[in-house]
C-alpha cells in the first residue's frame, strides 16, 4: 500500500521577488491503536493478543523509568528514545536549581534499519475524501 500525500503551498515572503511553490505533506489514514497492533501482531507469531498488551505496557513502564533515570532507550529495529530539558535563562550558574529545570519533549530518533525500510515506501497522490479538512484555529 502506498502512503497518501496532499500538496501544500509555500509562500516565500521574504525574498525581494516573492516566489510560490508546493511541496509533499503526509495525509494520514488515521492512527493504529494498541490492540488492533497486538491482534496483527499475534496472527504472525505464538504470542497471544494479551501477551503482547502486557510486553508493550512493561515496556512503556521501563521506558519511563529509564528516561526518568537519565537515560535514552534504545529498541532494535525502531530507535532510540531521549528527552529534552528547559528552564528559565538565568546570569548566573548558581541560580539555576534542579527543581527550575522540567522536561520540555520526548524525542524520538529511529533506527536506521527502520529509516532504510521506509525509504522503499511509495507514494500516492490523495484523494479528496482522504483530506480531512480542520477547522480554522479562530472557530
Amino acid at each position: 500500500m502506498s502512503i497518501p500525500y496532499k500538496l501544500t503551498e509555500v509562500k516565500d515572503n521574504i525574498s525581494d521577488e516573492p516566489k510560490r511553490g508546493y511541496y509533499a505533506k503526509v495525509v494520514t489514514r488515521g492512527t493504529i491503536d494498541t490492540l488492533t497492533l497486538c491482534r496483527d501482531i499475534s496472527r504472525t507469531c505464538t504470542l497471544t493478543v494479551a501477551d503482547l498488551r502486557a510486553a508493550i505496557e512493561a515496556i512503556s513502564e521501563s521506558l519511563t523509568m529509564y528516561l526518568k533515570d537519565g537515560y535514552n532507550v534504545y529498541i532494535d529495529g525502531l530507535g532510540t528514545f531521549s528527552i529534552s530539558a528547559e528552564s528559565k535563562r538565568v546570569q548566573d550558574e548558581a541560580e539555576l536549581k534542579g527543581q527550575s529545570v522540567k522536561v520540555k519533549n520526548i524525542n524520538f530518533r529511529s533506527s536506521v534499519r527502520l529509516k532504510n525500510e521506509m525509504a522503499e515506501s511509495t507514494f500516492e497522490r490523495a484523494n479528496e475524501q482522504q483530506i480531512v479538512k480542520r477547522p480554522n484555529k479562530k472557530d
